[in-house]
């Protein structure tokens, strides 16, 4: 008899002697990593096939109940498989391991392992097949878009949104570049990440306003109601009704000030708000907005921040209101090309 028929009769024992709590901590060892290795699912379907079809004859535990201990188990498998790259030396494997599995036995043996590994084992094929959506706004477009929790998203000019067709597990992330309003439904069980470049946005449910476009050089968070908590290089700022954070992505300095959280998101309505916005963002956001023309900054160095409203209507119109209140001058260079110097 060779040595890998050997060790899967050792696997199908020490299942047998599990589903008959007679099972060793060695037979934990051996039946958990048997569970991360694909050559030998077939053992653990061979058992857990019966005793699921045992176990279907009896009263089930209630539903909440049931997800309660796979959750457990499940992360303990997760645990477990991560901190297997861990790099100890062996005796303190040989430790670690019989602790570790001496522990789960207080979960392993509720008798929801095997549920709890076929679920562990389908979310494992999952991971490997997880589809992701992907939307895109062109210069001059605007889209909303309906996560799968029912989440509003509204995608501002030249933005990309990043989301997998079903949540699972126990967060919502998305990924996003550029700006958008989020109208996030309220699962306090399941918390709500918006991750761009710059900044990790946690939520339960609330509405805000992220903009962090590559090319511009301030990111921010701007919070309508609920609260939120936003990850920064080294910080984590909560922000509640009516407050911001700005951040300078050349530095990384950040404030935290109170706002009126309407102005920053009416872009939704047709209306643009600056607040000390540097030129070269205004120009950015124009160039997001009007997507037949280019707009650029003569050489030269630019300080001047910008502040108001003005409706999105003709260019020029707002190229003159701009330029004229910073004391700049704008000429148009070609068919539709513009200079701000």
């Amino acid at each position: 008899m060779n040595k890998d028929h050997t060790l899967k009769e050792n696997i199908i024992e020490a299942w047998e002697r599990y589903t008959n709590k007679t099972n060793t901590c060695d037979d934990l060892a051996l039946i958990l990593d048997s569970i991360r290795e694909d050559d030998y699912i077939q053992e653990f379907e061979e058992v857990a096939e019966r005793q699921w079809d045992m176990a279907m004859n009896d009263l089930p535990p209630a539903p909440e109940e049931m997800e309660i201990y796979r959750m457990k188990a499940a992360q303990l498998l997760a645990e477990n498989e991560s901190r297997q790259t861990i790099q100890i030396t062996s005796r303190n494997t040989v430790r670690f391991r019989k602790i570790f599995y001496c522990t789960a036995a207080a979960v392993l043996l509720l008798g929801l392992l095997i549920p709890a590994a076929r679920l562990y084992m389908k979310s494992k094929t999952e991971q490997t097949s997880v589809q992701y959506v992907e939307t895109v706004t062109q210069r001059g477009e605007i889209k909303t878009v309906l996560l799968p929790d029912q989440t509003k998203v509204v995608l501002n000019s030249g933005s990309r949104i990043k989301y997998p067709v079903i949540f699972t597990g126990n967060e919502r992330s998305v990924e996003l570049a550029g700006e958008a309003l989020f109208d996030v439904t309220s699962d306090p069980a399941r918390p709500f990440f918006v991750k761009t470049e710059n900044m990790n946005i946690k939520v339960v449910g609330t509405v805000f306003d992220v903009k962090d476009y590559d090319n511009d050089g301030l990111s921010s968070v701007s919070v309508a109601s609920g609260k939120v908590e936003v990850g920064l290089a080294n910080e984590k700022i909560a922000l509640t009704q009516n407050q911001q954070v700005k951040m300078d992505k050349a530095t990384g300095n950040f404030e935290k000030t109170t706002i009126d959280a309407g102005n920053y998101l009416s872009w939704t309505s047709g209306t643009l708000y600056f607040n000390l916005t540097p030129i070269r963002d205004v120009v950015n956001m124009l160039n997001r907005l009007y997507p037949e023309v280019d707009i650029e900054l003569a050489d030269g160095e630019y300080n001047q921040m910008l502040s108001g409203k003005h409706t999105i209507i003709k260019l020029e119109i707002i190229l003159e209101g701009i330029t004229y209140s910073i004391g700049l001058k704008w000429t148009k260079t070609g068919i539709n090309k513009y200079t701000i110097k």
